[in-house]
């Protein structure tokens, strides 16, 4: 529900209120002609039921169109409550006086015998009723009033909620490319002092992976399988860097078949496995990095696992690029999600559990 909705509606059951006020009053005239050989309804008993609702309509114009926007929803309290004081007793002397003129105007009937004197009300019932019907419309005014100023302020902050979310998100996406781009320079370093030929070809197939980031991952939500096919070129590139005989790279991704009609948010990934080769692979023993990616019927599983040497399980994981993919995590997510993290003496592994969504509907939250 936006702002203009609620407009509508605020108009709409204060039209609904008024309509059904009005009908009571003319019933009751129709009910007091009942007695009388007048006809029910004619244009009299229009006329008494437009004079006598008059004075509550102004009352209801000048207190919702006039005091509530410029004096309470402007904090002036005081102010508000003194004159809408002062305009209830300004509408109850022109009702006062219309009863007056009505009364003045009935040819009332007198009865034969003595005169008696009977005691008179010091306020008479109407006038009364006028008093109390004024104060309920002032406080069913207010009420609606405050009412839907909440919704608004609800609105509101849920609207400065999401863009703050938004822009949190496209910051902590835009310090993946920078983290990913010293990662992936450092890696074709130190090819170059080994393999110069295939760290040539590195740089072309990361010219591939950055067109990708740069094109593609700047969707809120992209297709699963685009993203796998990320991974898979990462991960050949990953290959190239280290040799099969001291490093095993074992990947279990699905088909696009399975992946189809999937979206995830981009990059989410990444960092994980980035991780795993930054931290799991070593030189002086056989390493391993194992990334497993599954999509059953309402869910989508994550994990990676990578090995762990004397001495790296006490350096901690937990860099700015793992900081950010949980904020992410949590920004698009909220508590619909699982992030699992064992390190032990031997193992590091990453266990992480999405919703899943198509991508028609995500791509454009």
């Amino acid at each position: 529900m936006n702002h203009s909705t609620n407009r509508r509606l605020e108009t709409l059951i204060y039209a609904g209120l008024w309509l059904l006020a009005m009908t009571v009053f003319l019933l009751n005239f129709m009910r007091a002609r009942a007695y009388t050989s007048l006809p029910l309804l004619d244009m009299a008993v229009v006329e008494r039921t437009a004079y006598v609702m008059l004075p509550f309509i102004i009352l209801f114009a000048v207190n919702n169109y006039l005091l509530i926007p410029k004096l309470l929803f402007r904090n002036r309290y005081g102010t508000y409550f003194l004159t809408a004081t002062l305009l209830v007793l300004i509408i109850w002397t022109c009702q006062r006086y219309q009863f007056v003129n009505f009364i003045e105007g009935e040819s009332v009937p007198r009865h034969p015998g003595p005169p008696h004197h009977e005691p008179h009300p010091m306020l008479p019932l109407p006038l009364f009723l006028d008093v109390i019907y004024d104060l309920l419309i002032v406080g069913c005014n207010l009420a609606m009033a405050l009412m839907f100023r909440h919704f608004d302020d609800t609105l509101e902050h849920e609207k400065l909620m999401k863009e703050n979310a938004m822009n949190q998100l496209t910051y902590l996406k835009a310090q993946i490319n920078p983290h990913f781009y010293m990662n992936m320079l450092n890696n074709i370093h130190g090819m170059i002092e080994i393999n110069p030929v295939k760290a040539q070809d590195m740089v072309i197939e990361m010219s591939g992976l950055m067109r990708y980031m740069l094109y593609e991952s700047t969707r809120p939500e992209i297709a699963l399988w685009a993203e796998i096919g990320f991974i898979r070129n990462y991960l050949s590139l990953m290959r190239e860097r280290y040799p099969e005989d001291s490093v095993s790279i074992s990947v279990d991704l699905p088909d696009e078949h399975d992946a189809a009609g999937v979206s995830v948010p981009p990059l989410l990934f990444l960092v994980f496995i980035e991780n795993a080769f930054k931290h799991g692979i070593s030189y002086n023993g056989g390493s391993y990095v194992s990334v497993h990616l599954e999509v059953t019927h309402d869910r989508v599983e994550f994990r990676c696992m990578n090995s762990v040497f004397p001495g790296e399980k006490s350096k901690s994981h937990e860099g700015i690029g793992l900081e950010n993919v949980r904020r992410r995590l949590d920004l698009i997510y909220g508590d619909r999600y699982t992030l699992d993290i064992d390190n032990t003496a031997s193992v590091y592994s990453v266990n992480l559990t999405l919703p899943q969504y198509e991508n028609k509907d995500t791509c454009n939250r």
